[in-house]
């Protein structure tokens, strides 16, 4: 063998080999160009289906408190209807709050103050706070004090509340004493 052909086969190795290596660097170039791209576009699409779900669980929140308007307007309804069957128009009726807070009465003040507030077919009475206790520890709530030198103690009331009282006439039949409103 020559050593001009030796060189000349080199030298089209050499550009081969370089040539291959210049297409597969340019090949590498390529792909890691896509790649990066690929995975930004694939970070865009993770965001943008976050912010699709984050959508569609407020959206089913909404739905959910939509719903739950519905179920309250439809049990108003129904109230409102059996209200009125029993009689119960808001316009035959007023209201008055009621509030004695820790009130000293004697006994038969007390049981008038009940008894203007005991459920009768011309009023009702709603109450949020009641408390009725004796002032002295010798005496009982349902015992009646026995009469002797002294007086009986008073007793301690507290009553906070609405009365519903009727105003006028309603279509209705009056309220029965057994019947809740």
């Amino acid at each position: 063998m020559s050593l001009p052909s030796l060189f000349s086969r080199l030298r089209q190795s050499r550009r081969t080999s370089l040539t291959v290596f210049g297409i597969a660097l340019a090949a590498l170039v390529i792909t890691a160009a896509w790649f990066i791209s690929a995975r930004s576009a694939l970070a865009e699409a993770y965001a943008r289906l976050g912010e699709r779900n984050q959508a569609l669980a407020e959206a089913q929140v909404r739905e959910q408190e939509a719903q739950l308007r519905v179920d309250y307007a439809r049990s108003s309804r129904e109230l409102l209807a059996t209200a009125q069957a029993n009689g119960l128009q808001p316009e035959a009726w007023g209201e008055r709050l009621i509030n004695l807070r820790q009130s000293q009465m004697s006994r038969e003040d007390a049981a008038a103050v009940l008894g203007a507030v005991t459920r009768g077919s011309e009023r009702m009475f709603g109450a949020e706070a009641f408390e009725l206790s004796v002032t002295q520890q010798e005496e009982g709530l349902f015992d009646a004090p026995v009469v002797s030198e002294r007086a009986a103690a008073p007793l301690q009331l507290t009553l906070r509340g609405a009365i519903l009282f009727r105003t006028g006439a309603s279509d209705a039949a009056p309220l029965p004493a057994g019947v809740a409103p």
